[in-house]
């Protein structure tokens, strides 16, 4: 009679969409305090490089989050950052049609 295999630890889509909104909320947390200490001292022509290397380091830290998992096997967790990045965009549409609907009204 023979045992069977251990299940393969692949992650949890749970943690993914988890790890997905705490990179975005951490992230803008700890890139707007390094962006207003980098702007007080940088020339006038790095500014507006840190201004764009300030707003995409939470996303660029999901994609590299997303790909270091997949490295280490743990698939379902990289899914759900995926998922994550997509209930954001979703929450962050909803929020711009309601704004809009709100201006539109007299």
């Amino acid at each position: 009679m023979s045992t069977p295999a251990p299940p393969k630890n692949e992650g949890s889509l749970g943690l993914g969409i988890g790890l997905a909104w705490a990179c975005l909320i951490a992230g803008y947390t700890v890139s707007s305090v390094i962006f207003g200490a980098g702007y007080q001292t940088a020339p006038a022509g790095v500014r507006d490089a840190l201004v764009v290397l300030a707003a995409l380091l939470p996303w660029i830290a999901m994609v590299a989050l997303i790909v270091w998992l997949a490295v280490r096997g743990q698939t379902r967790t990289a899914i759900g950052i995926g998922v994550g990045i997509g209930s954001i965009v979703g929450v962050a549409l909803l929020l711009v049609a309601a704004c809009f609907g709100i201006l539109t009204m007299h």
